[in-house]
C-alpha cells in the first residue's frame, strides 16, 4: 500500500494566515490524500503512516500533543508559542526522535536548544510561493489589517482594505478563499501594507513590494528582519499616536520599497523539506 500524504489544517482559529501556511506546505508534497486538523493531531489511526509537514504555530490544544504514531512528521517552519512551551517540555522525547527540528524563527530554535533538542532555522514555508512573472499594470495598493496605521493620503486614496480575520467556517471554505486571496495579491498588487506576518511573507515570496508594521521586539515576526526586510513600529505609526507624526520623524517609512530577493531562502526551505521527505519515502515507501 502506497505511503499517504496529509495536509495540516486549522479549522478553529478564524485566521486566513493558517490556511496560507497550509497551502505553502502542500506545494512540497507529491499529492494530498486527506487533511488533518492541527488541534486533533493525536486522534489519527491509519492503516499506513501518513506524511505530514508540521509547519506553523503549535498549538491551541495542549491535549493533542504529541501527534498520533500514525503520523510521519516533517518538521520545517515549526513555531512554538509561549503557551505551548510547557507541553513541549513534557514531551522532549518526541521531538528528539526527529532532530534536527526545522523551525520558523530564532526564538523557537533557542527554546528547543535550551532543552537539548537540535534545531535549525528554516524560516517560513510561505516564503516558497512562486515569484510572479511581472508586476501588474496599474496595480493596486492593499491595506491588510492596517487601517490603524497612519498611511499617506496619496496611498490611502483608492486602496483596497482587507482583513485576514475570517469566520472559522472550516478548511473546505477557507483554503479555496486563501488561494484566491493569494492569486489576487499576485496578479493585482503594486504594494501591500500590512500588520499580518502571513500577508507579508507570501507577498515577499511572490515579489510584491511590501511594507510591514509590527514590533521589533516580537520574536514571532522577527523573521521579516532576518530575511532582509524592515519592521516599522506599529505604535509609532498608529493614527492614535499623534496621527503618526512621531513615527514619521524618528522611524520614516519607505513607501516605495523594492521587492526583497529571497531566492536563497526559498532554496534552503525546499531542500529542507525534500531531504526529510526523501528519507521517509526511502524507509516507508
Amino acid at each position: 500500500m502506497a505511503l499517504k500524504y496529509a495536509q495540516l489544517v486549522c479549522d478553529a482559529q478564524g485566521n486566513i494566515g493558517d490556511d496560507i501556511q497550509s497551502l505553502a506546505a502542500a506545494i512540497h508534497l507529491p499529492r494530498i490524500d486527506f487533511t488533518i486538523d492541527r488541534e486533533s493531531i493525536d486522534h489519527w489511526s491509519l492503516e499506513r503512516p501518513a506524511v505530514l509537514i508540521m509547519n506553523g504555530w503549535f498549538s491551541a490544544n495542549a491535549a493533542a500533543w504529541p501527534p498520533s504514531p500514525s503520523i510521519l512528521p516533517i518538521f520545517v517552519s515549526f513555531h512554538v508559542t509561549a503557551g505551548f512551551k510547557p507541553t513541549i517540555r513534557r514531551h522532549l522525547d518526541y521531538l528528539k526522535k526527529y532532530e534536527p527540528i526545522g523551525v520558523r524563527d530564532e526564538a523557537t530554535a533557542r527554546f528547543l536548544g535550551s532543552l537539548g533538542i537540535k534545531a535549525e532555522v528554516t524560516f517560513c514555508l510561505t516564503l516558497t510561493f512562486p515569484q510572479r512573472e511581472s508586476p501588474p499594470k496599474n496595480g493596486k495598493v492593499y491595506l491588510v489589517d492596517a487601517t490603524s496605521i497612519a498611511v499617506p493620503r496619496s496611498l490611502r486614496r483608492g486602496a483596497v482594505k482587507m482583513s485576514h480575520t475570517i469566520a472559522p467556517v472550516g478548511h473546505e471554505a477557507t483554503l479555496p478563499y486563501a488561494r484566491r486571496l493569494l492569486d489576487m495579491y499576485r496578479d493585482t498588487a503594486s504594494l501591500v501594507i500590512t500588520t499580518r506576518l502571513h500577508a507579508a511573507l507570501p507577498c515577499i515570496a511572490m515579489g510584491i513590494p511590501m511594507v510591514f508594521f509590527g514590533a521589533n521586539s516580537d520574536p514571532r515576526t522577527a523573521i521579516v528582519r532576518d530575511i532582509g526586510g524592515k519592521i516599522y513600529d506599529t505604535r509609532l505609526h498608529s493614527k492614535l499616536f499623534a496621527r503618526g507624526v512621531v513615527g514619521r520623524a524618528i522611524d520614516p517609512v519607505d513607501w516605495s520599497p523594492p521587492p526583497l530577493h529571497v531566492l536563497p531562502v526559498k532554496k534552503r526551505l525546499a531542500e529542507a523539506v525534500a531531504g526529510r521527505l526523501a528519507a521517509i519515502e526511502q524507509e516507508y515507501g
